[in-house]
Formats: structure tokens, sequence, C-alpha cells
């Protein structure tokens, strides 16, 4: 075990995959991000809600992110670990060690396995399955994807030997053949994995049809796991270093905002925005919406209220973009939040449906779609800019009042992190509906990989506890305070944001068979 004591500095590599890619960084000990590097990788959309990535691509990603981190000689001599994090749902069938059963996988985000979530329904109902393994009946976990395989491509599911998770796979690549594993989070996102017992729920994957042995060893996300390969780290010029488990992102990103007690959370914007709890006790929505899982310790679980609602935001300015005229702006969102400074709450009467490619929770349709309200002849883009920033934080206040008003929460401290976090408009509509004030990082877009090296740095000994290790690497800049003219507004204009919905649900299941 090493100690502060023994060992002024060390340098951890931390990778976070993303849904767009994979960020590498070298961070040390004392919380500080000495380098970082991106590799993007693509998506692959498909007709029947698929949501596909390359696992090769994850692979080559990281590897070349660290060849980038590693160029400094003197930096890497100081490097004592690896870890990774990645996205949670995101489900990968092998054949062998590091080797995937299919070219494409589907993502987290992937809703192909809507009829698979009927026959679980009528086989267990709702109730049953959320009580065991935390998981509300949507197309989400990965027990439904495996079960898809298997009914749509049974030559695939035959000749898959395990099935594990994003970051498992990238970790294969990286560490010498053993048994494949996987943490407590990936397991519990699956839907076959009891969230107390911390075991698999044979009764269900029988019933289900898919073979017990097909599931993995279950660790916490700080036990180690092997070194490095022996290529890899000499292409790179380290040592074998260990690496460790690894977690899902969300975990690892609790930890990294300093969300390490009970009842303590972020508020997370990026593709998937999201308000995610740490809990020392166990707490289930009583209406089975909100997703809860095992933490990365044995002692803990997470709860993860998560909307798709971020995914507007990529296809407005993939639509949009070019017509913007931004050319004195280098931040598209600068230009637009400078335009919309001189509109009112509510975008001058303009709603958006966030639903782009459905909706998780609490709505947990996957059927629905955007749709902008109140669309007429004076709005421009800047109002469809804000309706779409207002109808994010409306999805997220759906979620916030899950927590509070179902559950019983006692939400004691928020924190924004994600790549959404630093768009400032967004952050005041945000704490505006919540009406609580959001504590700014400094390195809200880090916070995985952050969290992710203070569990690798408690694993080795280097902190006695996580509450030193918070005390080192999460550093605060401030707050971001709720406005009380916006938060009456918002009150307004949320009831009709959700009346919307309502009125428009039977309208988008009824349009789905005209979709290509």
């Amino acid at each position: 075990m090493l100690s502060p004591v023994y060992c002024s500095r060390l340098i951890i590599l931390s990778l976070d995959l993303g849904t767009s890619g994979c960020k590498g960084y070298m961070i040390s000990s004392d919380g500080k991000i000495l380098s970082s590097a991106k590799v993007g990788y693509k998506t692959y959309f498909g007709p029947g809600n698929f949501v596909e990535q390359n696992p090769i691509d994850w692979v080559t990603a990281s590897i070349e992110c660290l060849k980038v981190l590693c160029r400094n000689s003197g930096l890497r001599r100081d490097v004592a670990g690896l870890c990774v994090d990645a996205t949670v749902g995101t489900l990968v069938p092998i054949e062998r060690w590091g080797v995937a059963s299919l070219d494409r996988v589907p993502m987290y985000s992937d809703m192909r396995a809507l009829d698979e979530t009927e026959i679980v329904r009528e086989r267990f109902g709702e109730s049953f399955l959320y009580e065991r393994t935390g998981n509300p009946l949507t197309p989400v976990p990965t027990l439904l994807k495996m079960m898809w395989i298997k009914r749509n491509m049974n030559k695939v599911y035959e000749r898959t030997k395990k099935f594990i998770f994003h970051k498992d796979f990238v970790v294969e690549n990286l560490i010498d053949e053993c048994e494949p594993f996987t943490d407590y989070s990936d397991a519990s996102a699956t839907m076959a994995y009891d969230i107390r017992k911390k075991e698999w729920i044979n009764e269900v994957l029988k019933e289900t049809g898919v073979e017990a042995d097909k599931m993995v060893d279950v660790k916490e996300s700080t036990e180690i796991v092997g070194e490095l390969r022996g290529d890899i780290a000499e292409e790179l010029g380290i040592k074998r270093v260990p690496v460790t488990v690894g977690a899902g992102d969300c975990a690892a990103t609790l930890y990294g905002a300093g969300a390490i007690s009970d009842a303590s959370g972020d508020i997370y914007i990026g593709t998937a925005p999201e308000v995610d709890l740490t809990l020392e006790e166990l707490r289930l929505d009583p209406k089975c919406r909100v997703p809860v899982r095992c933490h990365v310790l044995k002692n803990q679980w997470y709860s993860s209220a998560t909307t798709l609602s971020g995914y507007s935001i990529g296809w407005f300015f993939d639509k949009f973009g070019k017509n913007l005229g931004v050319k004195r702006y280098s931040n598209p969102i600068d230009f637009l939040n400078e335009k919309c400074a001189s509109i009112s709450p509510g975008s001058s009467g303009l709603i958006y449906l966030p639903y782009i490619i459905g909706e998780r929770c609490p709505l947990m349709d996957p059927l629905a779609r955007a749709a902008f309200i109140g669309l007429d002849i004076n709005h421009g883009i800047e109002h469809m800019y804000r309706a779409i920033l207002e109808g994010i934080g409306f999805a997220l206040r759906e979620n916030y009042e899950v927590y509070v008003k179902d559950m019983g929460i006692g939400i004691s401290y928020l924190a924004f992190c994600g790549g959404g976090a630093q768009n400032t408009l967004l952050r005041k509509i945000i704490v505006s509906n919540l009406k609580v004030d959001g504590l700014l990082l400094e390195n809200p877009i880090d916070c995985a990989a952050l969290g992710n090296v203070m569990l690798f740095l408690k694993s080795i000994g280097f902190f006695k506890d996580f509450r030193q290790a918070k005390d080192v690497v999460v550093k605060s800049v401030g707050k971001e305070v709720s406005d009380m003219m916006l938060e009456k507004v918002y009150d307004e204009i949320y009831q009709i944001y959700r009346e919307s919905y309502a009125r428009l649900k039977n309208v988008f299941s009824n349009l789905r068979r005209y979709r290509v």
C-alpha cells in the first residue's frame, strides 16, 4: 500500500469513454489535470430505434489518447496506474477475451428491445423487477438487449461466451487475459442483478432465456484486475502499472463531483442530462421510474434520473448551425446566449418537448418525439434555441420532483458537471426550475475521470478515506443561484409543458408506424 507520507506525487492515467469519444487524462494525486487528449468515434443510428457503436473504435481511441498523454517523458515516469470509466447500459457480447461477437453493439440509448420489454412485462410485471433490480421496465436495461440478440441474431448469441459492457471491453484489451468481469454499476443496469443481495437472479435469467453462464463475475470498482499489457506499456514508454475494474460513468462522476455521501448529487448536463444521487440507504421510486443501481462500493447505491433531452442540442446545431452567422464568435453557444438575452422566459410563447429519440425518466416513453408548440411567424432560431434549453430544464425538473415528492429524499448537495455545465444560460434555467443553488466546479467536464482517480488512489492506500480524497481532488469555484423571477414564470409554463405531453402521447404512439 502506498501512503502520501512516502510518495509526494503520483500520476494516474484515466480514460473516460462517453457517447461521442474517449477523453484521456494525466491526473496527479493532488487532483490537478496535467494533460488531456480526446479522440472521437462514430455513432450509427438506424431504423427501429437502433443506436450503435463499433467497440474496436473505443479501444483504438483509448490507445491513441494514451499515446498522446505519454509523449511527455517528464510526466510518464511518474505514472502509477490506469483506470477506466464508460457509459452504463452499453452491451458488448464477446466470443472470447477482448473479441466482440458483433461489429456494432447497442448503446445505452438504443431502444430496439420494445417487444422484449413487453414479454418481460407480461411474465414478471413492473414492480417485481424494480424491487429486485432497481430498473424501470423500459428497453434500456441490457438484459432486454441480450434477449433481442437471441431472438433476432441467434447465431451471434450462440457464439457469445460472455456479456460484458462498455468499460469492460476496453479494460480487457488493455490487460492480460483473465476471467471476464464487470463492476456493480454495470451489473445492476442489466435488470438481472439483485441490488440487495449483490448476485445474479437465476430466476430472471432462466425465464428470459439468457443462460446464467454468459454472465460475468462482479467486482468493486476499486479492485485491481491486472497490469497494463507489456506491449502497450512499452509503446507508451511507461512501466506495467496496475489497472482497476473501473466504474460506470455516472457513478464515477458522482464521486468526482464530490457527491460521496447520502442524498448528495450532481446535475449532469450532456447528451443525456440527469440528476444523480449517491445513497447510503436503498430508496426506490414507488412508481418504478427512477433507476437505482449499485454504486462503486458495496454499501452504497446511486439513483440516476436520466432524460434524453440533450440529444436535441446536437440535432439543433447539426441542422441549423451553418445558418447562425457566428463568424466573430469562437463558440456558437455564446452567440445564441447573447441573442437570447432579449427574449423573455418562455421563449415568447414557444414550448419545446425534448424527446428527439424518445424519453427515459420519468416518462419511460420510447415512442415520444420532439415537438415545438406555439411556433409562429415571429419566432427565430434564437427562440427555438431558448425553447430547447427550457425544455431540458423542464425535463430535469420532472425528475427532481420525483426525488423530492415521491421518493422523499431531502437533497443536501448538488454540483453541476458535464459539458453543458459551461452554458451559463442553461445553468440559470435549470436552477430556477429546481429552485436550488448549484455548486460550480473547477473542472465540471472532467468529473468522471477525477472520480475514477479518487477510487484508484483510495484502492492503493494513498487516501485514508473518501472524505480526504474529496478535500484534495474536488475543487469548487462558486454557485449558480436560482432567480426568483424566473421561478415564477417557469412554475406557470411547466404546467403547460406537462399538459402538452399528456395531450400528444397518443399522437406520438400512432406515428410509430410511419417512421422509416
